[in-house]
């Protein structure tokens, strides 16, 4: 009970913080603090996203087996990446820093799903194919 008390107080601080967070510019444009907590809340939860969406994009460019190495790695250095600055634009929601607007290039961890595109296995070439053995005599 005493628990819930104490994360409701939180809650409670974060929403008059919201509340009376400085009107500027960047609200003409829509970013908000209100914008911006729920960008590090959505980020908080759903930041493993990028691992798979990584890989997707990776399978798009360079093909399946590019997107089993390189994808992951890419993916896990960008959760990483999204749960760390999710963590601060949380902690930060009622302070402009860059004027509410996100610190990484994709908004949302599920950017990369965004990105058009067919994952296609390249087909063998000739010099691929194992050379046929000699008859013999």
């Amino acid at each position: 009970m005493k628990s819930l008390r104490r994360i409701l107080t939180v809650l409670a601080v974060a929403a008059a913080l919201c509340a009376a967070a400085p009107v500027t510019s960047a609200d003409e444009e829509g970013w908000t603090p209100g914008k911006k907590l729920g960008r590090a809340f959505i980020g908080l939860v759903f930041g493993w996203l990028e691992l798979p969406g990584q890989m997707y994009d990776t399978a798009t460019k360079d093909g399946p087996g590019m997107a089993a190495t390189v994808g992951f790695a890419k993916g896990l250095g960008k959760v990483c990446a999204r749960y760390i600055v999710s963590t601060v634009e949380f902690l930060t929601f009622p302070v402009p820093i860059n004027d509410y607007k996100p610190l990484l290039t994709e908004e949302y961890p599920w950017g990369a799903f965004a990105t058009e595109g067919t994952i296609t296995v390249p087909a063998p070439t000739s010099s691929a194919r194992p050379a046929a053995p000699a008859p013999r005599r």
